[in-house]
């Protein structure tokens, strides 16, 4: 687990994750293009 932090105004590092369609997207395909909304589930096991 990282222990880096994003403070409010910040540009967050780029990252890679797969969508609902199970396509790899990264966060800088949406630069400049529209706001990015993220939410993490971490579910329960």
């Amino acid at each position: 687990m990282s222990n880096n932090k994003v403070k409010v105004g910040e540009k967050p590092p780029d990252f890679k994750l797969e969508n609902t369609r199970g396509e790899k997207i990264t966060l800088s395909d949406f630069e400049g293009k529209q706001n990015v909304f993220l939410v993490f589930n971490r579910g329960f096991t």
